[in-house]
């Protein structure tokens, strides 16, 4: 007699692609859910047990949600300003990209992505930043930043696996400036 082999839990299927929100515009229900991935994603964080953001609260939110209505998939955008040697640089700083674990490796984070840049590009805004692991997001053709950095936070300028390390993406022609980048604030 064989032992039949153990049932593999399958994700649930999709019910729509990415979709923008504003923050503003979260449900109760969405918060709960947001809140409830953010922190089984980023466990180290309690942060996220009482609201969906680490440090500042984002202007924009893309998801994407199961057949259920459940919130599967999630990153968050900051329009910044940084201060670069010749002035002020607008860029969009990505923050809290998020993948539900029974939906992981479906390519959610590059769908997000994605449509982040292309949202970016339609403002015109010439770079997106974020802080994470070059062995993600490289493929998404994010970059390590080799400037100096400066934040409020000073976990930002060294490799730490709950900050990240910084890195950009051209989303121009436009060359990424060399010199001292100051984001004016925390990381994000």
């Amino acid at each position: 007699m064989f032992a039949s082999a153990p049932e593999i839990s399958r994700p649930r299927r999709l019910s729509s692609e990415v979709s923008y929100r504003r923050d503003e515009a979260i449900t109760d229900r969405e918060d709960r859910q947001l809140r409830d991935l953010l922190f089984s994603c980023f466990t180290y964080n309690p942060t996220f047990l009482t609201r969906r953001y680490l440090r500042q609260c984002p202007e924009h939110r893309w998801i994407v949600k199961n057949d259920a209505g459940e919130i599967v998939a999630h990153a968050a955008l900051h329009e910044k300003t940084i201060g670069i040697p010749s002035g002020d640089l607008l860029v969009g700083g990505v923050a809290e990209v998020c993948v539900a674990s029974t939906h992981r490796g479906l390519g959610l984070v590059k769908a997000l992505l994605q449509t982040i840049d292309e949202w970016l590009q339609a403002r015109p805004i010439d770079f997106a930043m974020l802080f994470g692991d070059p062995e993600i997001y490289a493929s998404s053709g994010y970059l390590p930043m080799r400037n100096e950095l400066r934040a409020a936070n000073s976990l930002s300028r060294h490799w730490n696996p709950f900050c990240g390390k910084p890195m950009i993406k051209c989303l121009s022609p436009h060359p990424w400036p060399a010199g001292v980048i100051d984001l004016r604030g925390p990381t994000f």
